[in-house]
């Protein structure tokens, strides 16, 4: 049965080359996963790292600016408008 968290959020998969073959699997041990043949082990070595990047690393980095954003323009509008009344 497949986990619930790649039913809700879909798998996470963790890519590796051996050879001249990238390989990848889902983190979370459901068995999807599946290869692929590259024409040399460098170019599956790069694609590889390309696509076991992160999004989410550097989140808590830019999560105050952008996720604050909306609530610092509204208390600003709300402070402008208190005063012109």
């Amino acid at each position: 049965m497949m986990p619930l968290g790649c039913r809700v959020f879909g798998h996470r998969f963790a890519f590796r080359a051996d050879g001249a073959t990238m390989h990848w699997a889902c983190e979370r041990e459901c068995g999807a996963g599946g290869e692929k043949g590259y024409p040399t082990a460098a170019e599956a070595e790069q694609f590889a790292a390309a696509f076991d990047r992160r999004d989410d690393v550097g989140i808590g980095e830019r999560a105050p600016l952008l996720g604050m954003f909306p609530l610092r323009i509204w208390r600003w509008l709300r402070r402008s408008g208190s005063r012109s009344g």
